[in-house]
């Protein structure tokens, strides 16, 4: 029963708050924490925590050119942090952290525009970021256009709907204030309602990272995305947990700094899980991170990207030869150990007309041979050609022209044009 149903309002206001509480206390037979100095200890804990994950972001931004940076969607992150941040916002008079007098006495504003709808885009942000990497490497469409945006243009004003309608319904079926108790009161249905929409968010989440389970590795964050479900669970079955058993909750000092810190901490955690490694990488030793990142990007086997999604045709096939002690997997793995210099790399897969390298000329890919013609096509994922030619013979190099792709550098263009990097 909710606490609305419990009380009944006097006809005057409290002179105090220790008035009022002795009255809570008798009318709901349980203990109530008044508001206090634990409380601005919470709001200052919560805001050190965005504090934290905004100098991430501002790093990100600074090196916004970092190419491991740009791959995690930076637009998209800083749209997380900045619902985030209005959710913690929401949570503070909505958790019972301040007393509800003048402005924080607007209880249904609070909740629904500021807390709810935020809580809400905060989990819509993350499928659209899963979205965005789908249609990339799963159904091979770019992110743009009409079909991009209409799935999370559809969720985005579904909430907004769920808002607008939620402020129509009368205070008795949604939320209200009580003035003489000074409280918020709320319904079951709404809470019911509420926190299972955000459930069905969290199962749409859970879809969508299984979908992304096989991805190219540059790209793949599957279990980045596994450790963020967790927390998504995690803070769910709180807020599960908090509303549906321990409905007053916002009276009592352990329940509400749980739920305040719980969202404040998944909220950045969930940020920090996606740009706080390549951040740091971005600081330190960057050069030799994002030379490791560009490899992984060259051997992901990318080809299925150029020819299908971009119209282009990659003279060499994106997988690199495996052939065991090759001068080009030593080079590479010398570039993965940090032990050549940061030109070999391009050194080494730079060929002429005539398959000699030549560092003066247009660079070629050493990346095993690609046929471009019907009676040899190269598979973009075992590197070897449909009539079992392996995919390194280097007899075919003499096949390559000056229009061959530069495997890295054409590479991470198609990644622009896609909007992936």
């Amino acid at each position: 029963m909710s606490v609305k149903n419990l009380l009944t309002p006097r006809s005057s206001l409290f002179s105090n708050n220790e008035e009022r509480i002795e009255y809570l206390e008798d009318h709901l037979h349980m203990h109530v924490d008044p508001v206090g100095s634990a409380d601005t200890a919470v709001i200052a804990v919560g805001s050190a925590l965005f504090g934290i994950t905004l100098i991430f972001i501002i790093i990100a931004w600074i090196n916004r050119d970092f190419r491991p940076i740009r791959a995690k969607n930076l637009p998209m992150v800083t749209i997380l942090f900045t619902t985030g941040f209005l959710w913690f916002v929401g949570d503070i008079p909505m958790n019972g952290h301040v007393l509800l007098k003048g402005a924080f006495s607007n209880c249904k504003e609070w909740n629904i525009w500021v807390r709810v709808l935020f809580c809400f885009w905060y989990t819509t942000g993350l499928i659209v970021r899963c979205y965005a990497l789908d249609r990339v490497f799963n159904q091979n469409k770019p992110t743009r256009g009409f079909a991009y945006y209409a799935p999370s243009a559809v969720l985005v004003l579904f909430y907004l709907g769920y808002s607008i309608v939620t402020q129509a319904i009368s205070n008795d079926k949604t939320i209200g204030y009580n003035s003489e108790l000074e409280l918020c009161t709320t319904t079951e249905v709404y809470v019911y309602v509420t926190v299972g929409i955000l459930w069905v968010n969290w199962l749409i989440f859970t879809f969508m990272i299984i979908r992304l389970r096989n991805i190219q590795s540059t790209f793949n964050e599957f279990y980045e995305s596994l450790v963020i479900l967790a927390f998504g669970i995690a803070a769910m079955i709180k807020t599960s947990v908090v509303h549906f058993a321990h409905p007053k909750y916002p009276l009592i000092l352990g329940y509400r700094v749980a739920e305040t810190i719980g969202d404040a901490a998944i909220c950045n955690g969930v940020i920090l899980v996606i740009i706080a490694y390549p951040v740091i990488r971005s600081i330190y030793k960057s050069k030799e991170y994002e030379r490791k990142w560009l490899l992984r990007l060259r051997t992901d086997g990318l080809q299925d990207m150029y020819e299908t999604n971009m119209k282009l045709r990659a003279e060499v096939p994106l997988q690199y030869s495996r052939m065991n002690g090759s001068a080009t997997n030593q080079f590479e793995k010398n570039i993965m150990e940090g032990t050549n210099d940061e030109g070999d790399f391009f050194n080494m897969h730079a060929y002429t007309e005539g398959g000699q390298g030549d560092t003066g000329t247009t660079l070629r890919a050493d990346n095993g041979a690609y046929m471009a013609s019907n009676e040899l096509h190269a598979s973009p994922r075992s590197g070897r050609n449909d009539m079992g030619v392996d995919g390194g013979s280097n007899h075919l190099h003499a096949r390559f022209d000056r229009h061959s792709a530069n495997s890295i550098d054409t590479m991470e263009e198609t990644a622009k044009v896609r909007r992936i990097l």
